[in-house]
C-alpha cells in the first residue's frame, strides 16, 4: 500500500475526519488531503506528527515509514520472539512467569502467539494433551475444535469473552493485522457467530475471566487476568501480554499444588 492509502485507512479506522486529524496534527486539511491522494510526499517529521495524532503503535508507525520510502524508525523484536528482546526484559518476563508457579502463566505477543510459558501452564497443557511451543496461538487453542476447546466446561461464555478481549486489542493494530484477520475468520464460524448474536453481556469483557476446565474426572475452576508488559514508550515490549491463571476454589488449588510438586 502507498502511504496515502495507509493514512486514509487509519484515519477511517480511528473515526476521524480530515479536519479532525489535521487539527490534531497541526497541519492544514488541504495538505492532509494531498498526502492521502499522493499529491504531496510526507517528511519523516510529518509522519511522526500524524502517527502521534492517530495514536498508532510503533509497529504500525514502521509500516507508514516504509510506505513513504523511509527505513523503519523503531526497533522491533517481532520476528525474533523472546530471542529478540533485550536480556533484561527477557529475564524479567521469565522471572514473572516463574514466580507465578505453580499457577499457570503464559506470555504472548500482539497476535496472541505464545512466546513463553511457565511450568504451571506447560503442566496444564500436558494434562489436556496439547503441545505448547512458541508460535502456538492462544485464540486458536480456545476457539478452534480440539482438546482445549473440548475441555472448557463453560466454553460458550469463555469463547465470547476471549473474542471481546481480542477485539479490543485488535483495534490498536487495525483491520489488516494478523489478529484482526484471525478474529474475522472466527466470526464467520456459524457456532461462534450465533454466540455473539445472542450475547447480552457488556461490550467490554470484565477484568477477569472464569474458565472451567475438565481435568480427568474433575472440573477445575480458574480466573484469568491479562497484563500488558511494558508501555507505549518501550518499543521492544509493545504488544507483549502476560496471562496469569489463579485457582478459583480450594479443589482447583489442591490439584494445581499437587501437580506442581
Amino acid at each position: 500500500m502507498e502511504f496515502g492509502d495507509h493514512l486514509k485507512q487509519w484515519r477511517s479506522h480511528r473515526h476521524m475526519s480530515q479536519m479532525d486529524l489535521a487539527l490534531e496534527a497541526g497541519i492544514s486539511s488541504r495538505h492532509l488531503s494531498f498526502l492521502e491522494t499522493g499529491r504531496a510526499r510526507p517528511s519523516e517529521g510529518m509522519i511522526i506528527r500524524i502517527c502521534e495524532a492517530l495514536e498508532l503503535p510503533f509497529k504500525i508507525q514502521n509500516e507508514l515509514f516504509g510506505a513513504a520510502g523511509f527505513a523503519p524508525r523503531y526497533l522491533s523484536a517481532e520476528r525474533e520472539g523472546m530471542a529478540g528482546l533485550p536480556p533484561l526484559i527477557r529475564d524479567t518476563l521469565h522471572m514473572i512467569l516463574e514466580r507465578h508457579a505453580p499457577w499457570p502463566a503464559v506470555a504472548f505477543n500482539a497476535d496472541h502467539d505464545v512466546l513463553v510459558a511457565n511450568v504451571g501452564f506447560m503442566g496444564l497443557a500436558e494434562a489436556l494433551g496439547i503441545p505448547i511451543a512458541p508460535g502456538v496461538n492462544i485464540l486458536a487453542l480456545v476457539l478452534e475444535p480440539g482438546p482445549v476447546r473440548h475441555s472448557i466446561a463453560n466454553w460458550p461464555d469463555v469463547a465470547v469473552l476471549f473474542l471481546k478481549r481480542a477485539r479490543n486489542e485488535a483495534r490498536l493494530y487495525g483491520p489488516r493485522s494478523a489478529l484482526a484477520r484471525r478474529i474475522a475468520q472466527y466470526e464467520t464460524d456459524p457456532e461462534i457467530s450465533a454466540l455473539l448474536r445472542n450475547d447480552q453481556s457488556e461490550r467490554n469483557p470484565p477484568p477477569v475471566i472464569t474458565v472451567q476446565l475438565h481435568l480427568g474426572d474433575a472440573v477445575t475452576s480458574w480466573i484469568t487476568t491479562l497484563t500488558a508488559f511494558g508501555s507505549a514508550q518501550e518499543v521492544l515490549t509493545e504488544g507483549i501480554f502476560i496471562e496469569q491463571y489463579f485457582p478459583a476454589d480450594d479443589a482447583t488449588r489442591a490439584i494445581a499444588e499437587s501437580a506442581g510438586r
